[in-house]
């Protein structure tokens, strides 16, 4: 089955505004452990190449790559763009998440 993600208009005209001085060939979208309390935080990254293992996906003319390891805490997510009064930039929501980190380190 492929990977599945929603990009919200947020998302896709960011993406689309940072494409046009794009750094690279790709966005690659990982998952990784972000404290010690086994939450998950996600990271997004110009990359200039994909492993054979990576699946890709077009959003707004930007190719995304995920890697095997980050697919299961990727697939079904929704990839928006939000702006605050205190900070903006792009936020992925896992529907697959349990619970949320209450450890104070972030």
């Amino acid at each position: 089955m492929s990977l599945q993600i929603e990009v919200t208009p947020q998302a896709v005209a960011k993406l689309a505004e940072l494409g046009t001085d794009k750094k690279a060939d790709y966005v690659r979208v990982s998952a990784q452990q972000a404290c010690g309390c086994g939450r998950i935080g996600y990271r997004m990254a110009w990359e200039e190449h994909v492993s054979a293992d990576d699946e890709q996906f077009q959003a707004a003319g930007v190719t995304l790559v995920v890697d095997a390891n980050s697919r299961p805490y990727i697939d079904g997510g929704v990839l928006d763009y939000q702006v605050d009064s205190m900070q903006e930039g792009f936020v992925l929501t896992n529907p697959h998440a349990q619970n949320g980190c209450s450890c104070g380190s972030h």
